[in-house]
């Protein structure tokens, strides 16, 4: 005889909408906070050299319940190179699937937004600290999408 299912029931979203109703911010966490002065060149590095770029992942934990988009962002300018790579952990309330479109929206509408102030407010003490010029990031979200 059987007993009874103890599989939990997956909810589906439909929207970006839904996803942002019911996610819970549960956790930022930092993995790396990092700068570099360039002590070792004679010149400073031309303008031109400076970069900026952002890399972002989706995992799922907690057997489906919990979703988390890790950032990193790297900055180079002509005094420095920095490094701020956080993670924002999201509960949905139980067991969710998202469709590859929808993974993609909640990355670049909400996980990045809620993180970066985080890593812009990281990349500003690391400079301080450091005593170089701090690299300036608009004061919004870059990367989100139109709407």
């Amino acid at each position: 005889m059987a007993g009874p299912s103890t599989r939990r029931q997956v909810r589906r979203f439909a929207s970006l909408d839904e996803i942002a109703e019911a996610a819970e911010l549960l956790d930022v966490t930092f993995l790396e906070v990092s700068g570099r002065r360039l002590f070792d060149q004679q010149e400073a590095r031309p303008e031109e050299d400076g970069r900026t770029s952002l890399l972002t992942w989706l995992r799922e934990g907690d057997d489906g319940t919990v979703l988390e988009v890790r950032c990193r962002l790297e900055v180079g300018n002509t005094q420095a190179d920095f490094a701020v790579d956080a993670v924002a952990a999201f509960s949905a309330g139980g067991p969710f699937e998202l469709t590859p479109g929808l993974q993609q929206r909640f990355i670049e509408q909400i996980g990045i937004t809620v993180l970066y102030p985080y890593l812009r407010e990281s990349l500003h003490s690391t400079a301080t600290r450091l005593g170089v010029d701090t690299p300036m990031l608009s004061l919004r979200n870059p990367w989100r999408t139109a709407e």
